[in-house]
């Protein structure tokens, strides 16, 4: 097991089994989130169909003042990597420390808006259930924004493990509580619904910040990277902002535009709804994957960044592809070669007159899934590790623009609008993705100076 200096000193190396070590915590610990935040939905689902809803739906009205907030914390690792590989370990945790005060300011700002506001975001028809969830969770926010800065960081120094010990035990502790405080126990726990839940969610993130908190300030990285030194430099804070916020935008807008496209499918049929709601919750599970290999990517390019030592990017380029193309043959079994199980088992799709659009529409999703593997996580993640997040989101928010939105409104005003639309059109947004970022990448010009304190 390597010490912290030994880790910190070691050499870098791009290859598919040093990218894999990065990334593959990353990616265990954002499945373990999404796999819990599934079993929440139906544990609450048993206990009242309600209730399920309610949580849904204040989950989501959390999530609009949430992403944007993470946005900024995740994209403090492009610093810390490039700290870190140009061995100024003292600087590494300062752009941890800063954001996340900052982004705690944000967050008493926006508590009592959010909680004002309350009545105008959740349905009065799921006001009671919901209203506790929502309350819960915006006092939840800290100790998750916390967890993602400090998260930035040991993925920025590529220590990701981290990460994964304090997912899994808080998983856990949630997992036990969820079943506790949403059933009960006759006699000695009320059954606590959607509350409970909430609780349960609560708790387990408190449990995974502390972990978090006690690694970073422990003496180890006080020594080498200096976590208990407490110091401001607002040049690093305005570019760690100033990076953010495309993100913050781009993540608004999108979300936007997917929720009107499904009003326009909601004209065209419920089996159009249907099919693109089942492609969204298979897209959603394998975003794992693709959030975890942008994250390993990012880390390990912007220590090649700080080192001075871009020549291995194109050995991570490399690599990227050789694991596009593993994830695209493996991702072909569930998706292609038996996608009819798939939506038989999974989601209960009996109806034979849709299953062809179905089955079609899913193959169009492995495409876009493969082809966002490098588009998304290598390509993208390397011109992030650089600096150049406004090019990203400008490229993202012109094609959803041009490429999905204008297309499916004419679409929908012709009736040519159907359930393989977006589908179809998403592969060409992914496809124009990879050449903007490879040529992007090919310029140069995605290098910004992000290093200096000022």
């Amino acid at each position: 097991m390597l010490s912290g200096t030994e880790r910190a000193k070691q050499e870098l190396d791009c290859g598919v089994a040093s990218l894999l070590l990065t990334a593959l915590p990353v990616i265990a610990s954002i499945f373990s989130s999404v796999f819990m935040q599934l079993v929440d939905r139906v544990m609450l689902a048993h206990f009242s169909s309600t209730a399920m809803n309610a949580a849904g739906f204040a989950s989501q009205a959390v999530d609009v003042f949430l992403l944007p907030l993470l946005s900024f914390a995740g994209v403090s690792e492009v610093f810390v990597g490039q700290f870190n590989g140009a061995r100024q370990f003292k600087n590494a945790a300062l752009p941890v420390v800063q954001i996340s005060v900052f982004l705690l300011i944000c967050w008493l700002a926006i508590v009592p808006f959010a909680l004002h506001n309350a009545d105008k975001m959740i349905a009065q028809d799921l006001f009671t259930d919901g209203y506790p969830y929502f309350v819960i969770s915006v006092f939840m926010m800290p100790f998750q924004i916390t967890f993602a800065s400090i998260a930035s960081f040991f993925v920025g120094t590529r220590r990701p493990n981290s990460i994964l010990y304090s997912v899994i035990l808080s998983n856990l502790i949630n997992f036990l509580l969820d079943f506790l405080l949403i059933f009960g126990i006759t006699g000695v726990i009320e059954p606590l619904g959607t509350t409970g839940a909430a609780l349960a969610s609560l708790i387990s993130s408190v449990v995974s910040a502390v972990i978090l908190l006690g690694l970073f300030f422990s003496p180890s990285n006080a020594n080498l990277y200096g976590s208990r030194n407490f110091s401001v430099s607002m040049r690093i804070l305005k570019k760690n902002i100033a990076l953010g916020a495309p993100y913050a935008v781009s993540e608004l807008i999108e979300m936007t535009v997917w929720v009107w496209i499904l009003h326009l499918l909601i004209r065209v049929s419920i089996d159009a709804v249907t099919i693109h709601n089942v492609c969204i919750a298979i897209w959603i599970f394998f975003c794992f994957v693709i959030d975890g290999l942008q994250k390993g990517v990012t880390a390990l390019s912007s220590n090649c960044i700080g080192a001075n030592k871009e020549n291995l990017i194109k050995k991570l380029i490399g690599s990227m592809a050789k694991i596009t193309i593993v994830c695209f043959v493996l991702s072909a079994i569930p998706l292609v070669i038996f996608s009819e199980q798939l939506l038989y088992y999974v989601f209960k799709i009996t109806n034979s007159d849709i299953l062809p659009m179905f089955k079609t529409a899913i193959a169009l999703l492995w495409c876009i899934l493969s082809l966002s593997v490098f588009s998304t996580s290598g390509l993208a993640g390397i011109l992030s590790s650089g600096g150049d997040t406004l090019f990203v989101t400008s490229v993202r928010l012109c094609t959803i623009a041009l490429c999905i939105a204008v297309p499916c409104f004419f679409a929908s005003r012709t009736g040519a609008m159907d359930a393989l639309t977006t589908w179809k059109l998403c592969c060409i947004q992914q496809g124009i993705h990879a050449v903007c970022f490879y040529l992007r990448y090919k310029s140069g010009r995605w290098k910004k100076d992000i290093l200096s304190t000022g």
